[in-house]
C-alpha cells in the first residue's frame, strides 16, 4: 500500500484574500440596516464561522446591546441573506490571490499530493472564487459551511 499526501486549506486568508470584497458586503448590509461600517482591517479580524457569526461579531464588537437590538429572527436571516447574495455578486472584485499560493499549488500537483479546501464559506461561493481566480482546478475537493 502507498501512501498519499493530502493537504486541507483554509479559504478565506490562507489562499485568497478576501477581506476587501467581504468588508464590501459587509458594509452593504450595515449600511441598510442602519449599523456602523467597517475597514478591510477590522473585517480581517471578524471573519471566520460564516456570513452570520461575520454580522454578529461586527454587531456586538461595536456595541453589545446592537445585536440583541434585533429580535426579529426573519431580519437576521435577511441580513445573512443579503450579505451572501451581495458577496456571491461581487466575490472577485478586489480579491487576490496570497502570493507564492499558486506556486506551491503547482508544486503540490507535480508531486502527486492531493489538496482540498474547507471553509466557513458555502461551497457555491468557494467554488466559485477558486474557478474565478484560477485555482480551482489544484483541488480534488470543496467542503463548504453548507456541505
Amino acid at each position: 500500500m502507498t501512501q498519499k499526501y493530502t493537504i486541507l486549506f483554509d479559504l478565506d486568508g490562507t489562499l485568497v484574500d478576501t477581506a476587501p470584497d467581504l468588508m464590501k458586503a459587509h458594509n452593504h448590509i450595515m449600511k441598510k440596516y442602519g449599523y456602523k461600517t467597517k475597514s478591510t482591517e477590522e473585517i480581517r479580524n471578524l471573519v471566520g464561522k460564516g456570513a452570520s457569526a461575520l454580522i454578529g461579531r461586527s454587531l456586538w464588537g461595536s456595541a453589545k446591546e446592537e445585536f440583541g437590538k434585533i429580535e426579529d429572527k426573519k431580519v437576521k436571516e435577511e441580513m445573512v441573506n443579503e450579505f451572501i447574495n451581495f458577496y456571491g455578486n461581487n466575490i472577485l472584485n478586489e480579491s487576490t490571490l496570497i502570493n507564492g499560493v499558486e506556486n506551491f499549488l503547482k508544486w503540490c500537483n507535480e508531486k502527486k499530493i492531493s489538496l482540498a479546501v474547507c471553509t466557513n464559506k458555502q461551497e457555491h461561493l468557494a467554488v466559485d472564487l477558486l474557478k474565478k481566480i484560477g485555482i480551482y482546478k489544484y483541488f480534488e475537493y470543496v467542503a463548504g459551511s453548507n456541505t
